[in-house]
């Protein structure tokens, strides 16, 4: 950990991204506090190789509704990057002490979304960033005890709420949900984050900003569903590239995903916003040779078509991380409309930069004893689905 906090402390002092004396939540303490720092971008606060972005016009009081996991610390940086006044609430319980190294200055609350809502009692802010809710009744709960004493709630959503892709382009307005089954039987990842879209909407139904976004990737991704994707180009050779050249791909950087959100914050932007990049439609063909432009080593991409690689027990979403098959005729099969958010002023990095990026963090991660990949599949097994597409 020692070697780790040193690696990272060189590259906050790099990146400019110490300079932090008399930003809110800091204070006097920045300086004194760069092993803290450093220790944060091991949980995915990551320099980014420029000073931290000009101060906000206004300074908010801004509520952080999950600070831990992997959006919660680049929302963190954002926050405190444009000088706002931040109140954490978690349980006190991701690592021993995290807060309390992390981020010695500012205020945390402890509880817990699911029975122990007792801290947030009191208290007033400009506006609550809601992370870390999952169903309708932590939201619900959430919600209704907020309302009132917050402006402007901003709640983390996921793409994953429409009850199937059966536009050529999805857009904001889409069913959500299940389709054919009654809200009351809704169940999943997804519709249920569909329900608890209408307890923050009947909670705050002046002042509600909702953020659907894809998979999200980045430097301290805990999924490694495009980290795979990065690495394995990265080691070149012959690739497996899964179905059509042409198949669309969509994802969000970490970072534009928090940026995003911390603006909507700053500028009261409300409604429901697909966060999904890049800003202009991508296929599977220019993923993969965007990233082999990333890297010096030979690539061979060759395409399985997916009825192959079922065959082979292959299968997207799962072996495949990343993307899935297109359905019938609908060539843009999990497309998602993201020009709503575009015009309400995101922005995205480009492809090479977030590859790059987050290759370089994981790889610091692996030489610190960290895991390796945790999603896609084996070199043997690419090899072995490869050697049967020649031979059929």
């Amino acid at each position: 950990m020692s070697t780790r906090r040193n690696f990272l402390k060189h590259s906050i002092l790099a990146g400019g991204a110490v300079g932090l004396t008399g930003v809110a939540g800091f204070g006097p303490h920045a300086h004194a506090n760069a092993d803290a720092l450093a220790l944060a971008l091991a949980h995915g606060i990551l320099a980014e190789g420029h000073a931290p972005r000009a101060r906000a016009p206004r300074r908010l009081r801004i509520l952080l509704l999950g600070g831990t996991g992997f959006i919660g610390p680049h929302l963190v940086k954002r926050i405190v990057d444009r000088g706002h006044e931040l109140t954490l609430f978690n349980r006190g319980r991701s690592e021993p002490g995290m807060y309390e190294e992390l981020f010695p200055a500012l205020e945390t609350r402890v509880g817990d979304r699911n029975d122990d809502l007792e801290s947030l009692e009191t208290g007033e802010w400009d506006a609550v960033i809601d992370n870390s809710g999952y169903t309708p009744e932590q939201v619900g709960a959430t919600a209704r005890l907020l309302a009132g004493r917050v402006g402007h709630y901003l709640f983390t959503s996921t793409r994953g709420v429409y009850a199937g892709f059966t536009r050529e382009v999805m857009d904001e307005d889409a069913p959500l949900g299940i389709a054919g089954v009654p809200d009351t039987e809704w169940t999943g990842y997804g519709p249920l984050k569909a329900l608890a879209e209408r307890e923050v909407q009947a909670a705050f139904p002046e002042g509600t900003g909702i953020v659907r976004p894809p998979i999200i990737t980045g430097p301290g991704d805990n999924t490694d569903r495009f980290t795979f994707w990065y690495d394995r180009v990265d080691q070149g050779g012959e690739v497996l590239a899964p179905g059509d050249p042409s198949d669309p791909i969509q994802y969000v950087d970490v970072r534009d995903l928090a940026d995003f959100v911390v603006h909507m914050a700053e500028e009261g932007i409300r409604g429901i916003f697909n966060v999904e990049a890049p800003a202009a439609p991508l296929s599977t063909a220019e993923f993969l040779y965007g990233l082999r432009a990333t890297t010096g080593n030979p690539v061979q991409f060759t395409w399985v078509p997916w009825d192959f690689l079922g065959e082979h027990g292959i299968r997207g979403g799962s072996e495949v991380a990343a993307w899935r098959a297109p359905v019938g005729e609908n060539l843009n099969y999990g497309r998602v409309d993201n020009r709503r958010a575009i015009a309400a002023g995101m922005t995205f990095r480009p492809l090479a930069v977030t590859s790059m990026d987050t290759m370089a963090w994981f790889r610091e991660r692996v030489a610190s004893g960290g895991p390796g990949l945790r999603s896609g599949y084996s070199a043997e097994r690419e090899a072995e689905v490869l050697a049967a597409w020649r031979g059929r």
